[in-house]
């Protein structure tokens, strides 16, 4: 079955400046996995941020933020912040949303320990 029709089916996210964080600390974001037609949304507002000079900062933040509250699902470790479309404003500079786009634009996979231990989390 393809990866995107599987019912829950989430993945985790860590921003590169995370990564060698501890595990059990570590700011982690949770998204949907993309179709090809996902993945084409997430890249035309990835293009906006280098093809379109008439974009303003403030046009470009909220199609980011649209984008990113429709696939990323939910979030852990983040300083007591609940997930919220709102809180992507509060919690991301440009580039990590950027990074963030691209991560959940390329559907990252987990491994099955991964997985087990994602499913095991409220």
């Amino acid at each position: 079955m393809p990866l995107f029709l599987e019912p829950g089916q989430k993945y985790p996210i860590v921003l590169d400046i995370d990564a060698d964080k501890p595990k059990a600390t570590q700011p982690t974001f949770y998204a949907r996995s993309q179709s090809m037609r996902g993945q084409q949304k997430i890249a035309d507002v990835l293009d906006q941020w280098t093809q379109n000079p008439d974009i303003s900062i403030k046009e470009l933040f909220a199609i980011t933020v649209e984008v990113l509250s429709g696939v990323v699902i939910g979030w852990v470790n983040m300083g007591g912040k609940e997930f919220s479309a709102e809180e992507l404003h509060e919690v991301l500079s440009y580039q990590e949303a950027r990074e963030l786009l691209r991560k959940v634009m390329y559907n990252q996979h987990i491994t099955a320990d991964e997985k087990k231990s994602i499913e095991s989390q409220p």
